[in-house]
């Protein structure tokens, strides 16, 4: 569970350029949830995922996960726990490295490195199946480097690497906005099958509003720093995309057609 209580980020504090990035936002999010968020352009929305990621310094509130305050722990710490994609389909991966390379290490991390060739034949027989499941043939690529694939198969991997031991929490920040079209509703395929498969929480930011209403059980409507609206339940299933648009009409807020388009 992810609790958020009375969430506050304030940069330049004090100074001219003080900017209130986030306005005392609380939710909680229960084992289980993939909750969507959505926003116009300097909402707040990147800003409450580097925050509960750990790399954006927190002004006042509490970020608690399954009861522990993490509010102020170094990012390197929580990386033990959560998983985190961004836009960037370069972040996330060592592109000098092999895919299995890449894997071994995702792998490894927060344990010990097995030892032996019984060990590594094992790694890899694991490896393969898991990449077997994203559909893309970099079952038969492993020795291949990752600086080497395109930019949704390495999504995809830095995916499957951020995941391969299921993370209490996976962040997901705008991981298709850099993607085509077609790319991008593969990679948020792969990623639904991934986060139902292994039950993981899971909160994603993006600027498109119909993958927000599509994927998920939950989405936060953001303004301003602030929730301007969780919808869940019938509500949200029955939300249009006008619908959303409405809610913004007094905020002073514009959506962009890519908000809308994707």
């Amino acid at each position: 569970m992810l609790e958020i209580k009375n969430l506050t980020v304030i940069f330049n504090e004090g100074t001219v350029n003080e900017k209130k990035a986030v306005d005392h936002i609380s939710f909680t999010m229960n084992d289980g949830d993939f909750v969507t968020v959505i926003g116009s352009n300097g909402a707040g929305k990147s800003t409450l995922l580097g925050a509960i990621a750990g790399n954006v310094e927190v002004t006042s509130g509490e970020i608690l996960n399954n009861g522990y305050n993490m509010t102020h722990e170094a990012e390197h710490k929580r990386a033990q726990y959560i998983g985190r994609l961004y836009q960037d389909p370069l972040k996330g991966t060592a592109p000098h490295m092999t895919i299995e390379e890449n894997l071994e290490l995702a792998y490894s991390r927060g344990k010990r490195m097995r030892m032996g060739l019984g060990g590594r034949k094992e790694d890899e027989k694991l490896f393969e199946a898991a990449c077997a499941k994203l559909g893309l043939g970099l079952e038969q690529r492993m020795k291949s480097e990752v600086g080497l694939l395109s930019g949704g198969q390495r999504q995809a991997l830095t995916l499957l690497m951020a995941t391969l031991q299921t993370p209490e929490l996976l962040l997901l920040d705008e991981h298709t906005a850099a993607l085509d079209p077609v790319t991008s509703n593969k990679i948020m395929e792969i990623t639904e099958n991934i986060v139902n498969e292994h039950h993981i929480t899971t909160l994603m930011v993006t600027h498109n509003i119909e993958n927000a209403l599509k994927y998920g059980n939950k989405t936060l409507v953001m303004s301003q720093g602030r929730i301007l609206k969780i919808l869940e339940g019938d509500v949200r299933k029955n939300m249009s995309i006008t619908d959303v648009m409405k809610l913004y009409n007094n905020t002073g807020d514009a959506l962009s057609d890519s908000a809308i388009l994707g």
